[in-house]
């Protein structure tokens, strides 16, 4: 004899898992964030780039014409000194973070100058770290070509630092945005990214923050 039971079906049925929806990307929103970062880097009306020239005869009003349409460095202020030299003109300047500044050195005397401007490295094959250097001779025909190459080039230390929280040493690719954009009328956040593209950044040490 055997022996039949049933089960309520309704009972033994397995409810429906519901996923979670996966993240929708927009590129509207990535666009709207760069233009956010131009927002807040961008310089707008040449006065709120603070400046202060060092060199004599060397007015402020005619930095900021010089300097027109680059990205504004943050809260840093600028600081535009002579570079004395003894034999031939060279490229000066530096980043100081922590003084919150960026020092550009204009020569005096000025004459035009050629200067050879390492923007790319390519590894050499073998054993070892062995790069082969690729360089570009740049003529710097007016302190404006000077100021302008070496803001860009300053900047995006800052920009690294600052902006992105990365160490800030990449002088191959600062070298390569400058020599990209000192000639152009407008630069922009994108420009950079562009000039970034690529490179291994490494993040800055923990517990130091990117205001220091």
């Amino acid at each position: 004899m055997s022996l039949l039971i049933s089960f309520p079906r309704t009972g033994l049925r397995r409810r429906p898992v519901r996923l979670p929806e996966e993240p929708h990307f927009d590129p509207g929103e990535v666009h709207r964030a760069v233009l956010a970062l131009e927002r807040a880097a961008r310089p707008g009306p040449t006065a709120r780039l603070s400046i202060r020239s060092d060199v004599v005869g060397f007015k402020v009003a005619e930095a900021r014409r010089m300097l027109a349409g680059l990205p504004a460095p943050g809260d840093y202020g600028v600081v535009i000194k002579p570079l004395r030299y003894r034999t031939r003109p060279s490229l000066s300047a530096l980043c100081e973070f922590d003084l919150g500044r960026i020092i550009l050195r204009l020569p005096e005397p000025f004459h035009p100058f050629d200067e050879l401007v390492y923007y790319s490295a390519r590894r050499k094959r073998g054993g070892g770290m062995r790069f082969a250097w690729v360089a570009e001779k740049v003529r710097f025909r007016t302190p404006r070509d000077v100021l302008r190459f070496l803001y860009c080039h300053e900047w995006l230390h800052w920009y690294l630092r600052e902006m992105q929280g990365m160490r800030a040493g990449a002088e191959t690719a600062c070298d390569r945005f400058a020599l990209r954009n000192f000639r152009r009328r407008q630069v922009t956040v994108a420009d950079a990214q562009e000039a970034l593209r690529g490179c291994r950044m490494q993040p800055l040490p923990e517990g130091l923050s990117p205001a220091a």
